[in-house]
Parts: structure tokens; sequence; C-alpha cells
């Protein structure tokens, strides 16, 4: 069967959406003990500026929240505009005392539903963010580069603490974007 050819948005929300769902496979394979299981402490465990305490749910944690806030960014901005850091400490507070992982299918959900409202006037607007200039389109595939390397980082910890991780590219939907 041949893949028809589809818009890069479209392309962008297939492939987008599956790495949600791979990411939070890996979760789910975790188990509940090894969540804030950390493999070296140290200031030399650091994957990115803005996580002190890095663990597989602080991580997943820090995913959701941050797309939750980009996509309401993207959805709100107009032209030429700045794009917030993602910081919300109340919903990461939620998150963080309640399921996780059912809250952030939840946020993730809603993300894609607001994302789908998207024109395509909207979708080729400029924005601005930390100093880079990029078009919404380009954001958002920054935004997936963003949970691809944090799965990275979720892979390398379960490897770690020989939770077995899933291989990648293993998506469980059949047709790909």
């Amino acid at each position: 069967m041949a893949i028809m050819p589809m818009s890069e948005f479209d392309r962008f929300m297939i492939l987008f959406d599956r790495l949600y769902d791979f990411t939070e496979t890996y979760v789910y394979k975790t188990p509940e003990d090894k969540y804030d299981w950390k493999p070296v402490e140290g200031p030399g465990v650091s994957f990115g500026d803005r996580l002190d305490d890095v663990t597989i749910k602080s991580l997943h944690i820090h995913l959701t929240v941050s797309e939750d806030g980009f996509v309401r960014s993207i959805c709100e901005i107009e032209e030429g505009n700045e794009i917030p850091l993602p910081i919300n400490k109340q919903l990461s507070k939620k998150l963080d005392n309640g399921d996780f992982i059912t809250l952030g299918r939840e946020l993730h959900t809603n993300c894609m539903q607001m994302l789908k409202r998207l024109t395509p006037e909207e979708i080729s607007r400029t924005v601005w963010f930390q100093g880079c200039e990029y078009s919404v389109m380009g954001f958002l595939w920054a935004l997936y580069a963003h949970y691809a390397y944090h799965l990275g980082n979720i892979d390398t910890y379960m490897r770690q603490g020989d939770m077995k991780p899933t291989a990648f590219f293993n998506f469980t939907k059949p047709t790909m974007a």
C-alpha cells in the first residue's frame, strides 16, 4: 500500500502523536518503584538547564507541561511575538502529586485538538523563541525534537536501570506519515 503525499503539518501531527505514544509506552514499562530512580547522583547528570531533579517521572512531567505551554502559546501568539518558556509550577505539581501518566495523556489529547484547529495562515506565522526566529511549523518540529531528546534520556535511564526499553521504530500504529 502506497503512502499518499500529505502536508507537512499533517505529517507532523501523525509523527508527533506517535512519538508521544512511544514516550508514554516507555513510562508504562517503567516499574513504579523506578519512577524516581536516578542512575547517578551529582552535578554531571543534566538533561537541560531547567530540570533539577532528573528522573523518568520528572522527564515525562517536563515533556507534558512543556507541550501544554508551547501549544497554548502557538495557538494564541501573534505574528512576530516571542513564545515564553512553558513554566507552569501549578500544573507540574498537579502531575507530580497525581496520576501523571493519565493526566499527561489528557494534556496531550487536548494539545492535539488545539493544534488541529490551526489554519495554514497561523502555521505560517513567524515567531521567536530564545532569540531564534521560527515559523510556527518550524517551532512544532522543535517541539518534536524536544520530545525525541528527552525520550533518549528516558531510554538511557531505563537501560542503566535494566528496565529493557522498547526498540525504537516499533510504533504500534501500522500507517506512518
